[in-house]
């Protein structure tokens, strides 16, 4: 059982999912350390198609599911730019997804590749099998459109995206295309929440110090890639959720390109410079609590002296439809 100072933080901060603990059903505090009593098991998806195989965009998709507060749904992880040989590729989220299913998350995990050097590295999948730093971030984001909706939207299943660094801009890239019935994209996706840690929404500063192809170029804030994109997030045909976490310790995103006040992003979390949450811990960090800051639905900035991890912030986020 909670203490009564942990549920007087929980009060103070409208359930804001940001507090150290597990997830809840059936209750606006989502942070209890209890398991979710309402998820069921969850049923994989086959194999997706290549887009030339794919239902064509002008097949019927599924009616869109019912947005809910659910640790079921599947979450397709997508890590950044790194196309060193050295690189770990979808390992990086194993720390990630061993921490959920500890805490009571259900769902499948998708890794997704998208690098030649990813291959080996236990991706669920790889959309881009001869991938490199010149293929651009656009073309990434259609890719996982298509693989997103062969495998989960024409059967009438949503999904949650996590991206860290430029994996986050390849997630709205897909849905970018996608909500605005661009060419070559699928006609439609269901993807109910989207969590970015480190992304650089504005551009990154580090991006001029890259000298490895078209993917540092389409990271600079003045890319045609970055105009593209524009100043507000878009929402998937059943609505998304968005939760931008930044950290005043990150120099590669800096808290104003990694959570700012974007047309659409429902939520933005900014750890304090304090914590030591460097970019890559932001992926990284499951336990302890934290200093931060958050705000809701364009509400004033809210201080939260024990504030969860990045990745429990990430599921609590991911976990509820609406409400934090």
């Amino acid at each position: 059982m909670r203490t009564t100072r942990a549920r007087t933080l929980a009060v103070a901060t409208v359930a804001a999912g940001l507090l150290a603990g597990g997830i809840t059903a059936g209750t606006t505090d989502i942070l209890t350390a209890d398991k979710p009593s309402d998820t069921i098991a969850n049923t994989a998806a086959g194999q997706p198609k290549n887009p030339s195989q794919a239902q064509g965009e002008n097949a019927a998709a599924a009616a869109a599911p019912t947005r809910t507060n659910s640790a079921d749904k599947p979450v397709y992880l997508i890590h950044g730019y790194d196309p060193s040989i050295k690189s770990t590729g979808c390992n990086k989220w194993n720390k990630t997804a061993r921490a959920m299913k500890s805490w009571g998350w259900t769902g499948k995990f998708v890794k997704v590749g998208f690098y030649a050097v990813d291959e080996g590295s236990k991706c669920t999948v790889n959309i881009a099998r001869e991938g490199d730093a010149d293929t651009p971030i656009k073309e990434l984001g259609k890719k996982l459109a298509w693989d997103v909706y062969n495998r989960y939207t024409v059967k009438g299943k949503t999904v949650d995206m996590v991206g860290h660094s430029m994996g986050g801009l390849i997630a709205r890239a897909a849905l970018t295309g996608t909500a605005r019935q661009e060419r070559g994209f699928p006609s439609k996706l269901y993807v109910e929440d989207v969590v970015t840690l480190g992304t650089p929404h504005r551009g990154a500063a580090s991006s001029y110090l890259c000298t490895e192809g078209q993917q540092c170029a389409d990271m600079r804030a003045t890319s045609d890639f970055m105009s593209w994109l524009g100043v507000t997030v878009p929402q998937a045909d059943q609505g998304t959720d968005w939760t931008l976490i930044a950290s005043h310790a990150d120099h590669v995103a800096p808290v104003s390109t990694a959570s700012p006040d974007l047309s659409g992003a429902q939520h933005l979390v900014r750890y304090a410079a304090s914590t030591g949450l460097i970019h890559s811990k932001l992926r990284t960090t499951t336990n302890d609590t934290f200093r931060m800051n958050h705000s809701n639905n364009g509400s004033a900035w809210q201080h939260i002296r024990y504030g969860a991890a990045p990745i429990r912030a990430t599921m609590n986020a991911l976990y509820s439809a609406s409400k934090w």
